[in-house]
C-alpha cells in the first residue's frame, strides 16, 4: 500500500483535464454537442457570478461575516468547493459520470504515483484486480498478495446513485488501508465495490450487488475482519446491506443473505440516510444540493415507496432488526455539522444510541459533507490531509482490537 499522496496541484489538475477531455468527447453519455452546449449555459457562473462570489466574500464582507468554509479554506479548495457545489447543481448526470471513470481516474492515479516518487512495483495497488462475478463489479487490492488478509475494508461509494465509481476511491482507500497496516494489522486489503449507476438500473438492483460483493469478500478473505465503509448514497447502500443481512429483504436474487456472517465493524461517511426528507436542507457551507438529492432519491427508488427502509435506513425505528443488524463490534459514523445529510444522520445516531448492546462512536466535525475523502484529496497539509484516514482507521483498530479480547 502507500500512505496518503501529496496535495492535488494546479499539475495534477491539468493533468486530470487532459484525461477528461478525450472521454468526454467519445463517452456515450455525454458527448461533444451536449457537453459544448452545457457549457454555454455556465458561462454566465464562470465569467460573472464566480468572480463576483470571490469579491463579495473576500473584499466587501468582514472576516466574521464571511461562510465559514470560506476561513477556512485555501483558495485552491474554496475554488474547487464553489466549482463541486455548482456543478452538483447544475452538471447533467450523465456527464458528470464521465469525470469518475476508470479510464480518466486511472491514468491520473498513476501520474499521481509516479510523481510522488512511487513505481509500479512499489505498490498493489497500481494494477488493481478487476472482480467481475454473478453480474456484480469491483476492484480488490492486498497489501501482499500471497498472503491471507486480516481486515478488508469493503467500501461502496457515493455520487447520488448517478456518478462515481471505485477507480475514483481507489488513492483514498489505498491510504486508508495503509494507515491500518501502520496500526498493527499484517496484511489489509481493500474491495471497493462498483455498483451500477442510475439511470442504467435503479433499486433493488445496487442492494443486490452490495450483497453479491459482500458474499465474493467473504469468500476472498474467509477468515479476515470485514469492515463494511461507504459514504454518502454508498453509505446509503451499506446502511441497507446490514438490514438485508439481518432480515433478508424479499424479492428476485435476495432471499439467501441470511446465511451470511455479520461484518465485523462498519464506517459510514455521512451517510444519505433518508432518500427524501425535508430535514435534507441546504447549508451556507456544504457543496450538496438538496432539491437535486430529492431527484436523484426518487430516481434510485424506481417509482416505489421512498420510505421503505431497505431504501430509506434512517427511518428503520425497529431496535431488534438494528441489533440484528449492526456489525459485532460496532459502528463509526463521520459527518460534518455543516452538511445536508446532518439532521438525519443525528436521527440514525439516535436511534443507535437506544441499543445497549451496539458499540456506536460517532465523530462529527464543523464542516461538510465527506470530510475526511475531501481532506484527503485537497487538505492543505499534511496533517489536514490524513485527519479523517487516521480517525477512522483509529477506530477500526480499536473496536476490532477490544472486540478480540473480549471474545476471547
Amino acid at each position: 500500500m502507500h500512505k496518503a499522496l501529496g496535495l492535488v496541484s494546479w499539475l495534477d489538475c491539468l493533468v486530470f483535464v487532459g484525461f477528461l477531455i478525450p472521454q468526454l468527447v467519445i463517452d456515450p453519455h455525454a458527448g461533444i454537442v451536449k457537453v459544448v452546449s452545457w457549457l454555454f449555459t455556465a458561462i454566465p457562473y464562470f465569467v460573472f457570478t464566480l468572480p463576483c462570489l470571490f469579491f463579495h466574500d473576500h473584499i466587501l464582507l468582514f472576516k466574521n461575516e464571511r461562510p465559514e468554509f470560506v476561513n477556512d479554506s485555501t483558495l485552491f479548495q474554496e475554488l474547487v468547493i464553489r466549482l463541486v457545489k455548482y456543478s452538483f447543481a447544475n452538471l447533467p448526470s450523465d456527464i458528470g459520470r464521465v469525470f469518475f471513470k476508470g479510464e480518466v481516474v486511472m491514468p491520473f492515479y498513476k501520474f499521481r504515483l509516479l510523481r510522488n516518487g512511487l513505481l509500479p512495483g512499489d505498490v498493489p495497488s497500481w494494477s488493481p484486480e478487476e472482480i467481475n462475478q454473478d453480474g456484480t463489479r469491483g476492484l480488490w487490492v492486498k497489501t501482499f498478495k500471497d498472503s491471507e488478509p486480516d481486515v478488508v475494508l469493503y467500501y461502496i461509494h457515493g455520487g447520488g446513485f448517478t456518478m462515481g465509481s471505485a477507480h475514483f476511491y481507489l488513492e483514498f482507500l489505498i491510504s486508508w488501508a495503509s494507515k491500518l497496516q501502520s496500526s498493527g494489522f499484517k496484511n489489509p486489503a481493500v474491495f471497493a465495490l462498483d455498483y451500477t449507476l442510475v439511470p442504467d438500473a435503479k433499486f433493488p438492483t445496487q442492494l443486490n450487488e452490495a450483497y453479491t460483493g459482500y458474499r465474493i469478500v467473504n469468500e476472498l478473505a474467509p477468515s479476515a475482519e470485514i469492515v463494511v465503509c461507504g459514504d454518502s448514497a454508498g453509505g446509503n447502500i451499506a446502511l441497507s446491506l446490514l438490514l438485508h443481512i439481518a432480515r433478508p429483504r424479499k424479492g428476485r436474487g435476495t432471499g439467501e443473505a441470511s446465511h451470511l456472517r455479520r461484518p465485523s465493524y462498519a464506517t459510514l461517511i455521512s451517510p444519505w440516510t433518508v432518500l427524501v426528507s425535508s430535514k435534507n436542507k441546504n447549508t451556507e457551507n456544504d457543496f450538496l444540493d438538496a432539491n437535486q438529492l430529492q431527484k436523484f432519491g426518487v430516481s434510485y427508488a424506481n417509482g416505489g415507496d421512498v420510505n421503505d427502509p431497505y431504501k430509506s435506513p434512517g427511518l428503520c425505528q425497529d431496535l431488534g432488526w438494528w441489533e440484528e443488524a449492526l456489525p459485532v463490534h460496532g459502528i463509526h459514523m463521520v459527518y460534518g455539522s455543516h452538511e445536508v445529510f446532518a439532521n438525519e444522520i443525528r436521527s440514525l445516531v439516535s436511534i443507535f444510541e437506544k441499543i445497549k448492546s451496539v458499540r456506536l462512536k460517532v465523530t462529527e466535525k464543523p464542516t461538510i459533507h465527506v470530510w475526511p475523502v475531501v481532506q484527503a484529496f485537497i487538505g492543505a497539509n499534511v496533517l489536514q490531509r490524513e485527519e479523517g484516514l487516521e480517525v477512522m482507521a483509529g477506530a477500526i483498530t480499536e473496536a476490532l482490537t477490544l472486540g478480540k479480547r473480549i471474545l476471547n
